[in-house]
C-alpha cells in the first residue's frame, strides 16, 4: 500500500516542479520583454514618482558671456562692457576681493592694439555663512555682473574685432569646494564709420554699473568732442553756447584772414551811413555767411566729405573768384556793380539794395570760410555725421557760424566810420584802390587750388620777398591809386592797369609765400609705409593731414620750421598726407581716423599705438607744440 502510494506520488511531484520552472522562465522572459519594450518616457515618469532613481547628469556650475552697452562702436568712442556670470542652484563662487586663503573670481582682459580698457569693477558681494569654511564668506551666487569701460582708438580699423577673455573662479557649495577653473570665451565688437548710427543696448545690465573711464592720458584729457557731448547732455542751451564760443575762437585763427579785406571793402568803401545801418548791414552779411556755412556743413557731414574740400572744386571756386574779381574791379573804378533798377526800386521799400548786396556777399564769404574748421566745429560735424539729426546739426552749425561772424559784425559796423570821414584830397579813392587790390589778391590766392601752376610763384625766402615788395612798390607808383579808372584818359588807364597787375602779383607772392612756408623735415607720403617704418626702426610717428586750401595747415609749417621743434621731430618718422582733393585713399583715411576737417595731426609711439590724447586739430605755436611732443617715444 505504501509502496504503491509512493510510486503514485513521485510522478506528480516531478510534474509540479516542471510547472514551477516554466513559470519562472515565463516571468523572466516577460520582465525582459517589458524592460526592452517600455519607452524611456515611462521610465522617466516612474522616476518622477520616486519609483525609479535617475542617473544624475553633469551640471554646468558657472556660465559666463560678454555683452556691450552699444550695438556697434566707432573709432575714438568709449563704451561699456560687462561679463555676466550665472550660477547653478546651491552653488557660489568666491568674490573679488575674497576672504584670506580663498581664490577670488577674476577677469583677464585681452591685450589689443586698438583698444584701451578701464578699471575692472567687480560687483558687491553677498556675505553667507558657509559651514564647510567655518564662518562668513563674501561670495557671488545666482547672477553676477563684472563691468569695465573700453575705448576704441581713432586708428581702429572698420570691421569686426574679436576679443578673447578669461574668467577664473572657484565654485563651492555647502559641502565642498571644487578646484579653480578658467572659462575662455570671446566678445565681438563691430567697428563702423562715423556715418553709422549707434544705439544703446543691454540697458538693464548696465543700469546699476558705475564704471571709471580707461586709465590713460587720452581719457583724462577732455577732447573737444567730449566737451561737446558733455554740453549736449546738460541741455541744448549749453550745447549751443559751446559752439557759439567755439565760433568766436575760430574767428581769430588764420583761416578767416581772407574775409577781413572783403568785409572792410564792402562796408568801409561805400557811401556814408549811420552806425545803426552799418550794424544791420553787417548782421545781414554775417547771416549770409552763416546760412551758406550751415548748408555746407550739413551736406559735408551727411555725405562724409572733409569740410573745406569744396575749395578745391573748380565748379565752386571759379564763380566765387569771378565775383571777387568783379568786386575788386568795382572798387578800382572800372565799373560799378548795381542791382537792376526794377529790383532796386522794390528793395528800397524794404530797406534798400544794400541789404541784398550784403547778404549776397555773405554767401560768397561763407564759401571762402569753409576751410575754417576749429575743434568745436569738428565736434559738431562728428555729431551730425553719427546721428540722423540734420535739423539740429543745421542750427548748431548756424550758431557756430554766427559766433565766427561776430568779429565781422564789429569790423563791418565800424568800417562805416571810414566812409564818414572827410573826402578831401582823394584819399578815399586810395582806400578804395587798396581794397580792390586786396580783394583781387584774395581771388588769385584761391585760384591756385584750381590752377596749380600758380603755386610756383609762392616761395618762402628772403630774396623772393624782396622781389614781391619791389613789385608792390612799382605797382603803387604806376597805379595812380588816388584816381579811379573811369576818370582817367585811355593811355593813363593802361598805365594804371599795369600798376594794379604788378601790385596784385607782388601782394600775392608776399602773402602766399608767407603762408606756405615749408620745413626741411624728411616727409613720407604714405600712411602705411610711415607706420611700418616707425615700428621697424622703433621710432614714434607723426601723421600730418593737410590741404593746400587749409590756412592753418600752412601755418603749422612755420611751427615745424622752428629749430627746437625741428630737432624734436627729427627723431620721429614724419608722414604728410594730402587731403586737397578727395580720392579713395583720402576716403579710407578719413573713415579710419574720423577726420571731418583740417588740420589734423596724430602721433603714434614706437610700438605703433596711437596716442589719442595728443590729437591736434588747430594751429599752435612752437612752444605749445613742444609741450605736445613731451614724453612721446
Amino acid at each position: 500500500m505504501s509502496l504503491t502510494s509512493q510510486g503514485l506520488l513521485q510522478p506528480r511531484r516531478v510534474d509540479m516542479i516542471r510547472k514551477s520552472v516554466f513559470r519562472i522562465h515565463f516571468l523572466v522572459c516577460l520582465i525582459c520583454v517589458l524592460y526592452v519594450g517600455t519607452p524611456a518616457a515611462v521610465w522617466g515618469q516612474l522616476a518622477d514618482f520616486g519609483l525609479l532613481r535617475q542617473k544624475a547628469e553633469p551640471v554646468e556650475i558657472v556660465t559666463a558671456h560678454g555683452v556691450l552697452s552699444v550695438n556697434q562702436a566707432q573709432p575714438g568712442s568709449t563704451f561699456q562692457m560687462a561679463i555676466v556670470m550665472k550660477f547653478a542652484p546651491n552653488w557660489h563662487a568666491n568674490a573679488n576681493p575674497a576672504r584670506e586663503g580663498l581664490i577670488p573670481t577674476e577677469v583677464t582682459l585681452p591685450v589689443h592694439s586698438d583698444l584701451l580698457f578701464g578699471e575692472v569693477v567687480y560687483p558687491k558681494a553677498d556675505v553667507l555663512e558657509i559651514a564647510s569654511l567655518g564662518g562668513k564668506v563674501p561670495v557671488y551666487h545666482d547672477e553676477a555682473v563684472i563691468g569695465f569701460q573700453a575705448t576704441l582708438l581713432d586708428s581702429a580699423p572698420l570691421g569686426q574685432i574679436t576679443l578673447p577673455f578669461q574668467l577664473t573662479y572657484q565654485a563651492c557649495n555647502d559641502e565642498q569646494c571644487l578646484l579653480p577653473k578658467t572659462i575662455d570665451f570671446d566678445v565681438a565688437i563691430n567697428v563702423v564709420g562715423m556715418d553709422q548710427s549707434i544705439q544703446p543696448i543691454n540697458d538693464t545690465i548696465f543700469a546699476n554699473l558705475e564704471l571709471p573711464p580707461p586709465d590713460n592720458p587720452a581719457s583724462t584729457a577732455t577732447s573737444e568732442s567730449g566737451r561737446f557731448s558733455q554740453a549736449l547732455s546738460k541741455g541744448y542751451f549749453w550745447a549751443f553756447l559751446f559752439v557759439f564760443v567755439g565760433g568766436i575762437l575760430t574767428s581769430f585763427t588764420p583761416c578767416v584772414y581772407p574775409l577781413i579785406p572783403i568785409t572792410v571793402s564792402v562796408f568801409g568803401a561805400g557811401e556814408s551811413v549811420g552806425r545803426l545801418r552799418s550794424f544791420l548791414l553787417s548782421v545781414t552779411y554775417v547771416m549770409g555767411i552763416a546760412l551758406t556755412y550751415s548748408i555746407l556743413g550739413v551736406a559735408v557731414a551727411s555725405t562724409g566729405a572733409v569740410f573745406g574740400q569744396i575749395m578745391a572744386d573748380p565748379r565752386v571756386m571759379l564763380p566765387v573768384c569771378a565775383i571777387l574779381v568783379a568786386l575788386g574791379l568795382s572798387m578800382l573804378g572800372v565799373f560799378e556793380l548795381r542791382v537792376p533798377y526794377a529790383l532796386q526800386n522794390r528793395l528800397n521799400t524794404v530797406g534798400g539794395a544794400g541789404f541784398a548786396g550784403a547778404f549776397a556777399m555773405g554767401t560768397v564769404a561763407g564759401i571762402i570760410a569753409a576751410p575754417c574748421t576749429g575743434p568745436a566745429l569738428g565736434a559738431v560735424l562728428s555729431y551730425v555725421a553719427t546721428t540722423e539729426s540734420a535739423f539740429l546739426g543745421f542750427w548748431l552749425l548756424l550758431t557756430y557760424a554766427l559766433g565766427m561772424g561776430l568779429l565781422f559784425i564789429v569790423i563791418g559796423t565800424f568800417s562805416g566810420v571810414i566812409a564818414a570821414l572827410p573826402r578831401s584830397g582823394g584819399w578815399m579813392y586810395i582806400l578804395e584802390n587798396i581794397f580792390g587790390v586786396a580783394i583781387i589778391t584774395v581771388a588769385l590766392y584761391f585760384l591756385k587750388e584750381v590752377f596749380p601752376p600758380l603755386r610756383t610763384f609762392l616761395q618762402n625766402s628772403v630774396g623772393f620777398f624782396v622781389i614781391a615788395g619791389a613789385l608792390v612798390l612799382v605797382g603803387v607808383a604806376l597805379g595812380k591809386f588816388s584816381q579811379r579808372f573811369k576818370d582817367l584818359p585811355r593811355l593813363v588807364q593802361l598805365r594804371k592797369a599795369v600798376g594794379v597787375l604788378l601790385a596784385v602779383a607782388g601782394l600775392y607772392m608776399f602773402v602766399g609765400g608767407f603762408t606756405t612756408a615749408e620745413s626741411d623735415l624728411v616727409w613720407i607720403a604714405d600712411e602705411a609705409e610711415g607706420l611700418a617704418v616707425g615700428r621697424r626702426e622703433g621710432k614714434p610717428v607723426m601723421l600730418d593731414f593737410y590741404a593746400t586750401w587749409c590756412a592753418a595747415c600752412n601755418e603749422l609749417e612755420h611751427t615745424y620750421s622752428d629749430p627746437a621743434v625741428k630737432s624734436k621731430l627729427s627723431k620721429f618718422v614724419n608722414v604728410k598726407l594730402d587731403f586737397t582733393r578727395n580720392s579713395d585713399e583720402v576716403e579710407r583715411l578719413k573713415q579710419k581716423y574720423g577726420i571731418v576737417g583740417l588740420p589734423v595731426v596724430l602721433f603714434f609711439n614706437s610700438e605703433g599705438n596711437q596716442l589719442t590724447d595728443r590729437r591736434l586739430e588747430k594751429f599752435v605755436e612752437p612752444e605749445e607744440f613742444l609741450t605736445l611732443l613731451e614724453g612721446i617715444n
